[in-house]
């Protein structure tokens, strides 16, 4: 500090020491200010993570009224994949259909003796008619490797090329019986060796098709075969295909996607509820502890969630009015009583939901809320959910809050400081006034003796 500070060399006091003392009494408010900073920070995280799980909780809510999760699907299999593999592609004849693979696709494939160019030449490839298709620089004395490389490197020429014992091979890069190119010019000897292409050839159901490829797409609508291997004589290979409906296995996973949302959503929040506050906190861990000890919004929130799991919908036609009709449940509907059931959280019953969908599809789907018109389950979860979740939810109004809270706490502790400065630099110059008041003094009374002892003399 700027000024004097003479620290008791007069009077012989401590004066540094008892600015010191007296500071850290007027300091004691300070405490307060940083430990509510501590703890409305420790709330704004918390709410937070609540915050990002009710988004997810959102997310999954939504797929399960999603028209993408309850498009109709069909199920095709083959008899045997080492034969031929299906994909479904869109809507199919629904049955069984009797497949024989009669003939694969191949490519054309020649090999031709090499002789290494005693001139700078190319390699002309040409299509099966004939026209030029591109050619390749070859090097003088150019070994066979090198034009291997040269070729496969040449996205226009169409062919794979290898070097087979000292042979240059090629293959199209195409199969069927229009495969076919011709190859001239620098390092191309004598030809040993012509495999023409063929077509693929599948019968199904009598009927015989002829592809250039072995990924048949037009034979079957809203089926692609994939040929792998040809069968024996007149032996077929099944191929199904089933009927069209909801893809269960989908279903099935967006209600547990939903279910794991839930919880994840009951386990922090319960977890910040039974977190109990510390008493008489003297550190910054135990200030942060139980910010949200018993609060009554979130308790409130975790209520709502549970009572619509609970509650049969309006409207709805029986055995599937709620989440526990197709088995969904929550504590009160367990056999065991365990933490987890009194917390709330959500269980699958997942043969109890398979077996609704096999009976009665479409009475699940509106349950869920996939029946455009009607109002099922995920509307009445949205309704509740939309109040506590989102830009305009009662969290995110919490969190806002919060940093307002912070920023004036903020503004609380730097004005507290610079009134802290204040009173420090007041202190120190009322001590250092009354050291300078004492020396003179001091002086006064020294000079006066001085006097009094020559007047004596």
């Amino acid at each position: 500090m700027a000024g004097i500070q003479m620290s008791g060399l007069v009077s012989g006091i401590d004066t540094a020491s008892i600015i010191d003392q007296l500071m850290t009494i007027e300091k004691i408010p300070r405490t307060k200010i940083t430990n509510d900073q501590a703890a409305t920070t420790k709330k704004q995280s918390l709410l937070q993570d609540i915050s990002t799980k009710l988004t997810s909780l959102r997310f999954a809510n939504d797929d399960l009224k999603s028209a993408l999760t309850w498009l109709d699907t069909q199920s095709v299999e083959s008899a045997d994949t080492s034969k031929f593999t299906v994909t479904r592609t869109g809507g199919a004849a629904p049955g069984g259909y009797d497949v024989s693979v009669n003939q694969l696709a191949t490519a054309e494939r020649q090999t031709y003796g090499f002789v290494s160019p005693t001139a700078d030449g190319t390699l002309d490839i040409a299509n099966a008619d004939g026209t030029a298709r591109v050619s390749v620089n070859v090097k003088a004395g150019a070994d066979l490797d090198t034009v291997v490389g040269a070729i496969n490197s040449n996205s226009k020429s169409g062919l794979y090329a290898v070097n087979v014992n000292g042979s240059l091979v090629l293959s199209s890069k195409t199969t069927g019986d229009s495969s076919g190119f011709a190859v001239s010019g620098a390092g191309v000897g004598d030809q040993t060796e012509r495999v023409a292409g063929l077509n693929a050839k599948v019968t199904i159901n009598g009927k015989t098709y002829e592809r250039q490829t072995n990924t048949i797409t037009d034979a079957m609508p809203g089926v692609t075969i994939t040929l792998k291997g040809k069968t024996s004589g007149t032996d077929t290979v099944g191929l199904t295909v089933g009927s069209p409906g909801p893809d269960k296995d989908a279903i099935v996973s967006k209600v547990k996607a939903f279910i794991t949302a839930y919880n994840d959503v009951v386990t922090a929040t319960r977890a910040d509820l039974t977190d109990a506050r510390v008493v008489n906190a003297s550190t910054s861990d135990d200030v942060q502890k139980g910010t949200l000890f018993g609060d009554s919004g979130l308790s409130t929130m975790l209520s709502q969630f549970r009572t619509t799991l609970s509650t049969a919908l309006d409207g709805l036609a029986k055995p599937y009015q709620s989440m526990t009709d197709i088995g969904v449940t929550t504590g009160a509907a367990s056999a065991t009583l365990n933490q987890d059931s009194l917390d709330g959280k959500l269980t699958l019953d997942e043969d109890k939901l398979r077996a609704a969908l096999d009976a009665d599809p479409q009475s699940v789907r509106t349950l869920l809320g996939g029946t455009s018109g009607t109002n099922g389950f995920s509307q009445a979860f949205a309704s509740i959910l939309s109040n506590y979740q989102g830009s305009n939810g009662l969290i995110q109004a919490r969190i806002a809050s919060a940093t307002t809270d912070l920023t004036d706490l903020k503004t609380k502790l730097t004005n507290f400081d610079a009134r802290m400065d204040a009173k420090q630099a007041l202190l120190q110059k009322q001590f250092t006034a009354m050291e300078t008041a004492l020396q003179s003094s001091n002086s006064a009374g020294s000079s006066l003796a001085s006097y009094l002892n020559s007047s004596s003399s």
